[in-house]
């Protein structure tokens, strides 16, 4: 026999509401009456019907999180957002939708269909037309990483990709650098197109060159950080370069790899700054400089700004504030290695 609510108070002679108040410790319950109710529950091994909790409550305490990748930079968001979230009573669901927007745009549905309270995504797609079904539901949704363009209005948490381009820049030239390369993702997505136009930005600013061919596009789920580095490489004697800049983890780890496959070396030959490789177990040698993004931090901003916005959306007032969206802006930081030290000697062998 499944033990609920009603056997628990029948048992004890009480009603199904003073029950559900000791078990739930609200309300005013004398320590002696919630000891007995507790220890019934355990005797029967009550469990909570959580599907029923959440159909008197019209919520179900879960969060859907949606990422194009689970490893790298993406598992310290997740680990940001699974912190706060635990604290406050939570749970998650975390899809990883491999850079495939097909995949994301299912995942997206299924968030929808497990009535989540709020969703966080880091988006691969051009189609937001499903954001008016979750709006119309109440169930908040922000946007991270990568955003919907300007006709799209939408809460968001993003890093500053033009500063973050911009520090590495400058960074490069205080040390002597003026021909710099650049390796990014697929610049129709608004990360890589915001990487892109701060550098371009910043070497405008030291009154630099632009040289189009020292710049390289491409998906971030494709080894192009490998290729075009060895184009960069192959084509140095036309196009100069002395140091190169690398916008994500995945393309700079491949990147490292296509110089060593050269018969090159970094710093000696081609002073390098990757994006974040934090390198906390000191794999690389020499140690790399980077650009990082604090994902923790970024994940734990996320958690708090959807469980505001999902306890407004509860609230009267947050209904007629419905309207209203937020987008806070996250600053990078430079984490500097030997990687970047030289890289002028290359002078000398042609690059």
């Amino acid at each position: 026999m499944s033990y609920g609510l009603k056997e628990i108070a029948e048992e004890l002679n009480m009603s199904v509401s003073t029950v559900s108040r000791a078990l739930n410790n609200t309300g005013r319950i004398s320590p002696e009456t919630r000891k007995k109710v507790m220890d019934t529950a355990r005797r029967h091994n009550y469990v909570p019907n959580k599907v029923a909790q959440s159909l008197r409550q019209k919520r179900t305490k879960t969060v859907g999180l949606i990422v194009p990748d689970i490893g790298d930079y993406f598992s310290s968001v997740i680990k940001g957002v699974e912190s706060v979230l635990y604290t406050n009573g939570y749970s998650m669901f975390l899809a990883d939708s491999r850079e495939n927007e097909l995949k994301e745009a299912n995942y997206i549905r299924l968030m929808y269909e497990s009535q989540v309270d709020g969703l966080l995504l880091a988006t691969v797609s051009k189609d937001f037309r499903w954001v008016e079904n979750y709006e119309s539901r109440g169930i908040p949704v922000i946007f991270f990483d990568n955003e919907p363009d300007d006709s799209v209005k939408c809460n968001k948490v993003l890093l500053n990709n033009i500063k973050a381009s911009e520090i590495a820049v400058n960074h490069l030239v205080t040390g002597g650098h003026t021909k710099i390369a650049l390796i990014c993702g697929n610049v129709e997505e608004s990360t890589a197109r915001f990487r892109k136009e701060g550098f371009i930005e910043a070497m405008k600013k030291h009154n630099l060159p632009v040289d189009p061919e020292l710049i390289k596009e491409g998906l971030y789920y494709l080894d192009v950080g490998y290729t075009s580095m060895v184009e960069l490489i192959n084509n140095r004697k036309e196009h100069p370069f002395t140091a190169v800049i690398v916008s994500t983890h995945t393309m700079s780890c491949s990147a490292l790899r296509a110089i060593k496959d050269c018969g090159l070396t970094y710093p000696d030959d081609i002073a390098f700054v990757g994006f974040d490789i934090e390198d906390k177990h000191k794999l690389f040698s020499p140690s790399i400089t980077s650009v990082l993004q604090p994902g923790e931090h970024i994940g734990e901003i996320l958690a708090q700004n959807l469980i505001r916005k999902m306890e407004e959306a509860d609230s009267e007032e947050g209904q007629r504030m419905e309207e209203e969206v937020s987008c806070t802006v996250i600053n990078p930081v430079i984490k500097l290695g030997e990687s970047s030290s030289r890289g002028l000697a290359g002078r000398g062998r042609g690059i």
